[in-house]
């Protein structure tokens, strides 16, 4: 792994713990997930820090800490989060950002637990082209298919960009939810990203906001390397709006965290882990410099 994210020269700003979790334990198509972190890392230092259209430069507002690499033990996804569990007790969750490189999305469970802890009022955004609110998949309740229904479970509000497979039984879960407690903007129906924001900005309120990010989400003519790519996905352009749009003039939620899952890098292209890292930046600096 390298030991560098990103390469912003003299430390300033806000500190982003960097936790890489190169999992693949409960994929269910294409594989290649576990070389997702390392992949983003060597993006990372190939990309300039400087965001044209913000006109603003991330190197004036976070630095990066890469926290040890979570080697997945053989013991499942259960064992794994109890790994995780076990890194994040050397965190404090009420002032710590942790920016969490999957690995398949089954990985960020104990990030959901770790700041649900701290802030009882958390709200989850997720990216995902994926509703992942299947009460089990394959015999496992920690697949990557039930991450969010772990959320829900756990009581976390969550608002969802960019949903278009799901099967029936999620859907008919989806209509029976208070739609104060979870609203999907499906993909086949995106508003625009002003629009988008406001209704997310809406939603969240007042209360700090994780983003669990699946980049399956986005159009696989945007990331084509995942293991589950679906056509009719969410723009770059539509993206880096958003997070603008998200955040412009002060407005917008408290980020306490976020992770970066699923990706699968392809053999001879670094495009997929280049457009990964530059949505990274894209969030933190908007988030950073705007709000």
């Amino acid at each position: 792994m390298h030991h560098e994210f990103f390469d912003l020269g003299p430390r300033q700003g806000r500190n982003i713990h960097v936790l890489p979790v190169p999992y693949e334990g409960t994929v269910s198509y294409g594989t290649g997930t576990r070389l997702g972190p390392e992949a983003l890392f060597r993006a990372s230092v190939q990309i300039e820090s400087y965001d044209a259209e913000l006109d603003l430069d991330l190197t004036d507002l976070a630095h990066f800490t890469p926290l040890p690499v979570i080697h997945p033990p053989a013991t499942g996804p259960e064992g794994l989060h109890q790994a995780i569990r076990e890194q994040l007790a050397e965190l404090d969750a009420a002032k710590d950002f942790v920016l969490t490189l999957g690995g398949e999305h089954s990985v960020p469970l104990p990030l959901f637990e770790f700041y649900h802890a701290a802030h009882p009022d958390l709200v989850l955004l997720h990216i995902d082209a994926h509703a992942d609110l299947r009460a089990t998949y394959e015999d496992s309740p920690y697949s990557h298919a039930c991450i969010m229904a772990r959320a829900r479970q756990m009581g976390i509000p969550l608002a969802q960009i960019g949903i278009r497979s799901l099967c029936r039984e999620q859907r008919d879960y989806m209509r029976a939810q208070n739609p104060a407690e979870l609203m999907t903007l499906f993909a086949w129906d995106l508003p625009a990203p002003g629009e988008a924001a406001e209704r997310i900005r809406a939603f969240v309120g007042n209360r700090p906001m994780y983003i669990s990010f699946d980049v399956d989400g986005m159009d696989p003519s945007v990331i084509p390397g995942t293991g589950t790519p679906e056509p009719g996905g969410i723009s770059y352009a539509w993206m880096t709006r958003f997070w603008k749009e998200l955040w412009l003039d002060g407005l917008g939620p408290k980020l306490v965290g976020m992770d970066m899952c699923e990706l699968a890098p392809i053999h001879g292209s670094q495009a997929s882990e280049t457009a990964a890292v530059k949505l990274i930046q894209r969030i933190l600096t908007a988030w950073l410099g705007l709000a």
